[in-house]
């Protein structure tokens, strides 16, 4: 049995995890714990979690977990943060810059900055190009169904018009405009950041995972790297 701890940064993340990657993976007898990450503490002590915007919050929760779990054999850890907004303490990320026009060498450079800077054999990160609502995009279909009548296309023809120029959909835009969270936000008039994490899952349950793997390569490696885990 594989035990496998995943820090996330917010909410959708990790229900994300919970109700879609869990299931795919309990079959192979590996099991997954998503933990948001704690940004602080109110004051009655309670934890924070969710929406971290420094790195060291991310490095400090990890550490926190490595430790209570290193003796134990098969524990592994790993992350699912988005590549858009990474905090700016982030390591190597001016050094990266050199890479920029080439994302996935730009964020392999970013992960094995990640993975250094932890510094612990079980522990693989996983940034997410751009952003978790990337996956979102690889069934245009599912979108338009959870916001409007399918029957009416009109949605439809202009989101394909609009990602039409990506020919692959990981690198859909990581721009304050263009990022893959803010355009379903413009497309459904907001109404996708009042009920994100609710509409995110409704859409990807709709979409069998082996498409999300297919469209989405970096996406796919990762979870590769966890299936052989159990080997």
């Amino acid at each position: 049995m594989i035990n496998l701890y995943i820090i996330v940064e917010g909410q959708s993340e990790e229900k994300f995890i919970r109700e879609i990657l869990s299931p795919y993976f309990v079959s192979k007898n590996i099991f997954l714990y998503p933990e948001r990450v704690i940004t602080g503490r109110n004051r009655q002590g309670k934890a924070c979690k969710g929406g971290g915007d420094s790195y060291k919050l991310y490095k400090n929760h990890l550490q926190k977990r490595i430790k209570q779990f290193q003796k134990q054999k098969n524990y592994y850890f790993t992350t699912m943060i988005d590549l858009y907004a990474l905090p700016n303490d982030f390591p190597k990320l001016k050094d990266a810059e050199e890479y920029y026009n080439n994302k996935y060498r730009y964020v392999s450079f970013l992960e094995e900055a990640f993975y250094k800077d932890i510094g612990y054999k079980k522990f693989f990160p996983y940034i997410q190009l751009h952003e978790y609502e990337t996956l979102l995009f690889c069934d245009i279909d599912s979108i338009v169904d959870e916001f409007f009548d399918l029957e009416d296309n009109k949605l439809y023809e202009k989101i394909i018009k609009d990602i039409q120029v990506y020919d692959n959909i990981e690198l859909i835009n990581d721009s304050k405009e263009t990022a893959p969270s803010k355009r379903l936000d413009r497309y459904t008039n907001g109404e996708y950041c009042g009920r994100k994490t609710t509409a995110s899952i409704n859409i990807l349950k709709n979409i069998d995972i082996e498409i999300i793997k297919d469209r989405c390569k970096h996406f796919n490696a990762w979870l590769e790297k966890i299936q052989i885990l159990s080997l």
